[in-house]
């Protein structure tokens, strides 16, 4: 397939002994387009900045959040780093690299078990960041570096990086594996040679990707490398040194999953992969099944500010054929149509996908001006989200207020000025941006690109460092927990929950022996142990009976309320310990 001449300045020493191809500039500089080498480092280093609000101030976020750091947890406390246990159940879903990592960072700080939710985040966090700066890596191979800065930065101030940033799970490390792969894979396939060291790079990021989150990473590399052998006729087989590769992914690899065939006599790959992966791909599971497309509308939510720049690009990007496009397409259309026809759905599944349309939409936007109905629409977009929440956070104060006298008061201690005043100046970057774009400025202009990330950065910096943490009403079990250990007679109270409050935050944050019981199963605990029953409001009177009839003296001591963030329902727990019943 013919290319044309390359975007910007010729190859760097770090890709020479490749071709890169792509429209010129079209007159343009290149120093006067995207952020400039100066700005661009900057940016970066405050995208990355932007993750740490909230790391520790944002308690547990159900439902996998917590199940990831209470399977860790558990491993700590055992000793067991092979099986995968939450409570007394097997966790046969992901592989055991994100609960190795964990357990290594809470080793580390010398906490073990006990070691707080932050420390279980820190590899996310180092994640996103690795990402963040592979991302830059990875366009390196095509882009001069102020635009592989460009493209970096948009996609590291995206809403969704910055979720996975922050949540202890696979998600946001799988994404680092995955970027050092394909920017390895980026520089095999533009090599005139068969380049050894990008070929290993490639094999110990896919195998560290299938030790994180098993076939996701090999998806993407095989779909790429499929769509790249038949729509362009460079030799790219030969390139990756497969005899070298497959070694590389045995070592790797093999241990631990031989160790898990033999711990669990094999139940672990009948759950992997027949109903966690096949059953995800079959229907849509736990409630998140959605149409095709469905992944189209959530990318204008959680990919802004990325997204707007996609649009804009798209009229012009499916036109040309420059080496950049011609990847990045390879790495996210196909996998994007795999995860469209895949029913279960949720927001952070093409999160993998993302640094290539960043990539894409930066190789376009320098050589051409997008037209003018993209333009105005990139505009809005660019400016909306900010606004939006601005907007929506009155109604949502009143939502939560309303719920009951004690959510109304815990609301009372909400910075409501300074995060709207945060928010305002977010809203105002992109709204500068936005009238920037309006008026015939160039989307990769630095009048554009400086605002809209600096209205992302500072928007999330405040949803996540000022708004989550004052939502004091979502936080149910953080509240519960303290309650408990306020009102028991004792330090250590074990915690029993009936009527189906079980949400994995209340077990990882009040301990493994947490129960979730019957009401005759909650009396016959606090019988025999310094425990605080928590029984939801249809569960109390059964609670008071059972402890009647086995001669258990248990009394209402609280109440926590609150609005169950996972379920979308309003929660009232009674909180019961032992001793006399008080006067009603």
């Amino acid at each position: 397939m013919r290319s044309s001449s390359s975007v910007g300045a010729p190859p760097s020493a770090e890709t020479s002994g490749t071709r890169s191809h792509g429209p010129a500039l079209h007159g343009v500089a290149a120093g006067s387009l995207g952020l400039g080498t100066l700005a661009g480092v900057f940016l970066i280093i405050c995208v990355a900045l932007a993750f740490l609000p909230g790391q520790s101030t944002v308690p547990p976020i159900d439902r996998d959040e917590p199940r990831y750091t209470q399977a860790t947890k558990q491993m700590l406390e055992t000793g067991d780093f092979v099986a995968i246990r939450f409570q007394d159940a097997p966790r046969h879903k992901k592989p055991i690299g994100i609960h190795w990592l964990q357990a290594g960072a809470a080793t580390l700080s010398g906490r073990g078990a006990e070691a707080p939710l932050w420390v279980y985040r820190l590899p996310s966090l180092a994640g996103a960041i690795g990402a963040l700066l592979l991302s830059v890596w990875a366009a390196r191979a095509f882009l001069p570096l102020p635009l592989a800065l460009t493209a970096g930065a948009l996609f590291g101030a995206t809403i969704i990086l910055g979720v996975e940033a922050r949540l202890a799970k696979t998600d946001a490390a799988l994404l680092a594996t995955i970027l050092a792969m394909q920017g390895a894979l980026a520089r095999l396939w533009l090599a005139e040679r068969r380049p050894l060291a990008m070929a290993i790079v490639f094999w110990v990021a896919l195998a560290l990707g299938i030790l994180i989150k098993g076939p996701i990473a090999p998806m993407v590399a095989g779909l790429t490398v499929l769509t790249l052998l038949i729509i362009d006729r460079r030799a790219l087989l030969a390139k990756l040194r497969i005899l070298i590769g497959l070694p590389i992914l045995a070592a790797i690899c093999l241990p631990w999953y031989v160790a898990i065939y033999f711990a669990t006599d094999g139940a672990f790959f009948v759950a992997a992969l027949g109903t966690d992966f096949f059953g995800k791909a079959a229907t849509g599971q736990e409630g998140h099944g959605a149409p095709p497309l469905t992944h189209i509308a959530f990318f204008f939510a959680v990919a802004w500010p990325l997204a707007p720049f996609v649009l804009a690009s798209v009229w012009h990007g499916v036109r040309q054929r420059s080496d950049a496009v011609l990847f990045a397409f390879a790495w996210a259309v196909p996998a994007w149509i795999v995860f469209e026809l895949t029913p279960t759905k949720l927001p952070h599944y093409t999160l993998p996908l993302l640094p290539a349309l960043a990539i894409a939409a930066v190789a376009t936007l320098a050589p051409y001006r997008a037209p003018r109905i993209l333009r105005i629409l990139a505009a809005i977009l660019i400016a909306a989200p900010p606004i939006a929440v601005l907007a929506a956070s009155p109604f949502l104060m009143s939502a939560l207020g309303s719920l009951s006298a004690q959510s109304a008061a815990l609301l009372e201690d909400v910075p409501v000025v300074s995060f709207a005043a945060v928010l305002a100046i977010a809203a105002a970057a992109g709204i500068y941006a936005a009238w920037q774009v309006i008026r015939g400025t160039r989307l990769l202009d630095q009048k554009v690109i400086a605002p809209a990330l600096a209205a992302a950065i500072i928007a999330q910096a405040g949803v996540w460092g000022i708004g989550l943490p004052a939502l004091q009403p979502v936080w149910i079990s953080t509240r519960l927990v303290e309650a408990a250990h306020t009102l028991a007679p004792c330090e250590a109270p074990r915690l029993v929950s009936v009527g189906g409050f079980n949400e994995p935050s209340m077990i990882f944050l009040s301990g493994t022996d947490t129960a979730l019981a019957t009401a005759e199963q909650a009396a016959s605990i606090a019988a025999q142990e310094c425990a605080v029953v928590a029984a939801r409001a249809h569960a109390v009177e059964e609670v008071e009976e059972a402890a009647r009839d086995a001669s258990v003296a248990l009394r209402r001591a609280g109440v926590v309320e609150g609005f169950n963030i996972s379920k979308g329902d309003p929660i009232t727990l009674t909180l019961f310990v032992a001793g006399e019943e008080a006067q009603r």
